[in-house]
C-alpha cells in the first residue's frame, strides 16, 4: 500500500510525458504530486519551499541544459529525498518502470498482509456465531 503522504514533484516540459507519469503514479495511488512544466517554476519552488519533497522525476535534458539551470537543480533537490532522473531519449518512464521505482522508494510494509489474517479469522468466529465478549 503506497504511502499517501509521500510528496512527489515531476520536472518535465513536454506536456504529454509529464501528464502520463503523473498518471501513473496516480494508478499507484500516489497524489501529492507537484508537475512542474518550467524551469522558473523550478526557481521559484526553490525560494519558497518550506516543507520538503520526498521525490523527484526529472528530465535530464531540462535540468542539465545549462550551467545555471544544473546549479539550481542541484540546490533544490539537497531538499529532497529520492531523485531520478530519466532521459526522453534512451528510455521512456512507462507504468512498469515507475511501479518499479516507487517499490523501491516506498517498500510494501512487512505487515500489510496481517490486515487479511485479521480479516479471515474474524470471518471465521462469526460463521460459527461465536458469543461475543462484553
Amino acid at each position: 500500500m503506497p504511502n499517501k503522504q509521500l510528496r512527489i514533484i515531476i520536472v518535465d516540459s513536454h506536456l504529454p510525458r509529464l501528464i502520463q507519469i503523473e498518471k501513473s503514479l496516480n494508478r499507484l495511488g500516489y497524489f501529492r504530486i507537484l508537475p512542474i512544466q518550467h524551469f522558473d517554476d523550478l526557481r521559484a519552488l526553490d525560494h519558497e519551499l518550506v516543507t520538503p519533497f520526498d521525490v523527484m522525476f526529472a528530465n535530464k535534458a531540462l535540468v542539465c541544459g545549462t550551467e545555471t539551470h544544473w546549479r539550481l537543480f542541484r540546490r533544490t533537490t539537497q531538499k529532497i529525498d529520492y531523485v531520478v532522473l530519466y532521459d526522453e531519449q534512451k528510455n521512456t518512464m512507462g507504468d512498469d518502470s515507475i511501479r518499479r521505482l516507487m517499490a523501491k522508494i516506498d517498500p510494501a510494509s512487512p505487515w500489510e498482509c496481517l490486515k487479511d489474517l485479521i480479516w479471515i479469522k474474524f470471518k471465521e468466529n462469526t460463521r460459527h456465531n461465536c458469543p461475543t465478549r462484553p
